[in-house]
């Protein structure tokens, strides 16, 4: 009996291999609920490359903007589940939009489960090149002596890069004012036009403006000095709490199987590891963070619970889908 019991447990365990080997089957598509041409679909697309010689099967990114990333999560959703459609997603989809926008079609908590996590993304504070200020100290300085005249520029209200203002005031204890702009380009003019005195956004459309000398950095929201910027200060070593990261992650609808699963967050952390894909993200501002699938799915939950509060604290109204 025990010699039989051993046989079957054998052939399970190289049966479970065998499907996890196999897989993928057929072309992977990957959902990015954004637009093409942004920074995340940039990555997708660099990643779904590499992962396709790893895997001998393409691997399509499809573009699905819309509603704090609803659309996208929908159409992956009400698709047919085959183990081979993901969503490549940035933070906020899985963060604040639970939050934000109330659907009936879909609960993205219930709906999702974790894949994998891909890189974090800190946010970066940036002023006009001639500016006096060259720290974070020295703007905050600035705005206690000029609460009403001193303006930090964000993309819209509550993306994570105004909530991060919010975050800093609280932090400091300085008064500081947001205004939100409907794009990254408008919020980095209204800071070279004098319009406003920083600005808060990710490294990706901040950089070419510090490189061409148009703006200069202050500080990191990171948790600690980043590579390649060793010289930059990050605001935790002075406000532990103010780590705000901006976060890219793969994840499945439920149902989809554990060995696809698994091996995609086996074979992502492989291709993180590479050095031309470490130097490419580098140039997004984004720093790969590879997890297990527990890791991740405690990081998203925590994240989550986080980003609740934060946008409870500021009275953020719900949108109803």
């Amino acid at each position: 009996m025990a010699r039989i019991l051993h046989l079957i447990v054998a052939a399970c365990l190289v049966g479970a291999a065998q499907t996890a080997a196999a897989w993928p089957t057929r072309p992977v598509r990957l959902v990015l609920p954004g637009a093409a041409g942004t920074a995340p679909d940039i990555m997708a697309r660099l990643l779904g490359d590499k992962l396709s010689k790893l895997w001998g099967q393409p691997v399509i990114v499809e573009n699905k903007p819309g509603a704090g990333g609803l659309v996208g999560l929908a159409a992956v959703k009400s698709a047919e589940r085959d183990d081979h459609m993901f969503v490549f997603t940035p933070a906020s989809v899985l963060t604040l939009t639970p939050y934000m926008y109330k659907s009936s079609q879909v609960d993205i908590v219930r709906d999702f489960q974790p894949v994998a996590m891909v890189g974090i993304s800190p946010m970066m504070a940036a002023v006009s090149a001639s500016s006096s200020a060259n720290t974070l100290a020295d703007v905050l300085a600035m705005a206690r002596r000029q609460p009403d005249s001193f303006v930090v520029s964000t993309t819209f209200l509550y993306s994570v890069p105004n909530l991060a203002v919010d975050m800093l005031s609280r932090a400091a204890g300085v008064p500081l004012r947001a205004v939100p702009f409907s794009s990254s380009s408008q919020s980095i003019s209204a800071v070279v036009g004098g319009d406003a005195q920083m600005l808060i956004d990710g490294v990706p459309p901040i950089e070419p403006m510090i490189k061409g000398g148009r703006l200069k950095p202050v500080v990191m929201f990171s948790e600690g000095r980043v590579p390649n910027r060793p010289d930059l200060p990050a605001a935790s070593e002075t406000y532990p709490s103010l780590v705000i990261n901006g976060w890219f992650a793969v994840v499945a609808p439920q149902g989809t199987g554990k060995p696809a699963i698994e091996r995609i967050n086996r074979d992502l952390a492989t291709v993180l590891a590479e050095r031309d894909v470490v130097d490419k993200l580098d140039t997004l501002g984004v720093y790969p963070k590879p997890m297990s699938v527990d890791e991740f799915g405690h990081y998203w939950r925590d994240e989550r619970t986080r980003w609740e509060k934060v946008l409870r604290d500021v009275n953020a109204q719900p949108v109803q889908q």
